[in-house]
C-alpha cells in the first residue's frame, strides 16, 4: 500500500465530519463533494465510505435522518452531532500538529544550512 493510500485512510473520518460541517449530506453527495473540493485529488469508493459512516453513526458523532425520495426509496441523511464536532475539532488539531511535526523534520537540513550561513557571516 501508497503511502499516499495510508494518508487517505488515516484521513477519512476527518474528511468526511469536515464535509458535515455546515449541512446534512447523503452518501453521493459526500463522495461527489469530496471529488471537487480536493479537485479530483481525493476520491472515496463507497466500500470505504459507508463502513466509516456507520462506525462515526455508533460513535455517537453522526446521527442519520431518511428521506422517502422516489416510490419506496429512501435517501439517508447523515448530520453532525456535538459530540462530532468536538471530535473533529480535536481531530483537526492533531492532524495540524503531525503535519507540523513532520515539516520539521523535512526542512530540518535547510534551517541547519542557513542557521550555519548566517552564523558565518
Amino acid at each position: 500500500m501508497s503511502i499516499r493510500d495510508n494518508l487517505k485512510r488515516g484521513t477519512i473520518e476527518m474528511i468526511l465530519l469536515h464535509l458535515l460541517e455546515e449541512e446534512d449530506k447523503y452518501g453521493y453527495q459526500l463522495s461527489q463533494d469530496l471529488e471537487k473540493q480536493s479537485e479530483g485529488e481525493y476520491q472515496l469508493n463507497e466500500a470505504t465510505m459507508y463502513p466509516t459512516l456507520y462506525r462515526l453513526k455508533k460513535n455517537g458523532f453522526l446521527e442519520e435522518r431518511k428521506v422517502q425520495v422516489v416510490g419506496k426509496r429512501f435517501r439517508v441523511y447523515y448530520h453532525l452531532t456535538e459530540s462530532g464536532k468536538q471530535h473533529l475539532e480535536e481531530t483537526k488539531a492533531q492532524y495540524k500538529q503531525v503535519c507540523a511535526s513532520i515539516e520539521k523534520v523535512m526542512s530540518y537540513r535547510d534551517r541547519v544550512k542557513a542557521a550555519d550561513k548566517k552564523a558565518d557571516k
